[in-house]
């Protein structure tokens, strides 16, 4: 089992698409007194996790208590170590960065495409920590975790991030609130430009780990079908800081959808509803988001826009599935290069 574990509520930056008052809803048994640290007794989550789990430390900005994260890993025995940050306390962490299996940095590009996003000299910051990781010499996965706006530009920042980072996902800032997203369609031109670079590197031996690209293609090789991709409510589990258990991190606080605490034996399991569970990409797409399927904050004409976009990059992907079978099939690519860890927390689905 995957968890992620919330040490901090509270965040240190603000960023453009996050920083909103109408973020999120007014769920009707809501708890209202989620305290803002963990208030469990470390010793509790200690029993709960078991040696074949997988922890993963998040937020808010989990960084915003180190001294918590350090106990839970002098404490907790699991497979291995995870966290999503904005990458601003990097250098804090000390020695217990490299403990790290993977590492997964909220950074939407180079410098003008961040700092527009996520305030003045975050970018510069960010690019620092990342360099004094790798000059620690840390070897596990870092991750860049991006979020796709209005003015970005996903062709141009996904090869900068290749760059610098061994993977690289995104997501889509798509909230719906004042804008109705009319810039999918230059969005959709940027995957398909993107699908087409990804597959010119494969002539060459190379399959870069952009996890929408190379999770969606491992399954369409091997003939799987997706549930929800992330594993939220199933397989990947979030830990509130009062040891409530939720099916995934924003729904924290929604009673209703809790799935036990930290002396549940046994997890109840949530799958998405409709529209996704009648859709025809569902066994690709897995269902994109528990949270926007329960919460139904969109009208159903911006779940058609949204959906769109991820029919566009599944058909676009499919249309490649025998081009690289015959890359594999010369030996030119090897299976093994599309290997990855199973609900890591990057977003597969945009």
């Amino acid at each position: 089992m995957f968890y992620h574990v919330i040490t901090s509520t509270e965040c240190n930056l603000h960023c453009s698409y996050c920083d909103r008052e109408e973020w999120g809803c007014e769920w009707e048994d809501y708890d209202y007194s989620l305290p803002c640290r963990i208030s469990y007794d470390v010793a509790k989550l200690k029993a709960f996790v078991t040696e074949k789990d997988y922890v993963t430390f998040y937020g808010g900005e989990p960084l915003l208590d180190i001294p918590k994260i350090k106990e839970i890993m002098n404490s907790v025995s699991c497979k291995c170590f995870m966290v999503q940050t904005n990458g601003l306390l990097l250098k804090e962490l000390g020695d217990y960065a490299l403990k790290f299996h993977t590492i997964l940095v909220s950074i939407d590009g180079d410098e003008a495409c961040t700092d527009k996003n996520r305030g003045a000299g975050v970018h510069k910051k960010v690019m620092q920590n990342v360099s004094w990781l790798k000059e620690q010499g840390f070897s596990g996965e870092l991750i860049a975790r991006m979020t796709i706006s209005e003015n970005s530009k996903l062709y141009d920042q996904v090869l900068w991030l290749s760059e610098h980072f061994d993977s690289v996902h995104w997501q889509l800032d798509a909230m719906f609130f004042e804008e109705k997203n009319q810039w999918f369609e230059s969005y959709n031109s940027d995957v398909d430009k993107l699908v087409d670079y990804w597959i010119s590197q494969m002539h060459s031996g190379k399959v870069l780990k952009w996890y929408p690209f190379l999770v969606v293609i491992h399954d369409l090789l091997k003939g799987l079908k997706a549930k929800l991709r992330c594993g939220s409510g199933y397989a990947n589990y979030t830990v509130a800081t009062n040891g409530k258990v939720a099916p995934c991190p924003i729904m924290c606080g929604m009673k209703e959808y809790y799935c036990g605490d930290l002396d549940s034996k046994e997890l109840k399991e949530v799958y998405v509803k409709e529209p996704c569970s009648s859709c025809d990409v569902l066994d690709v797409c897995g269902g994109r988001c528990l949270y926007s399927n329960v919460t139904k904050l969109w009208e159903e004409k911006d779940y058609g826009e949204l959906c769109s976009t991820v029919k566009f990059l599944i058909t676009k992907l499919k249309s490649k599935k025998f081009e690289v079978e015959g890359l594999l099939s010369k030996g030119v690519i090897k299976l093994e290069q599309f290997g990855h860890l199973k609900f890591n927390g990057v977003e597969v689905i945009p």
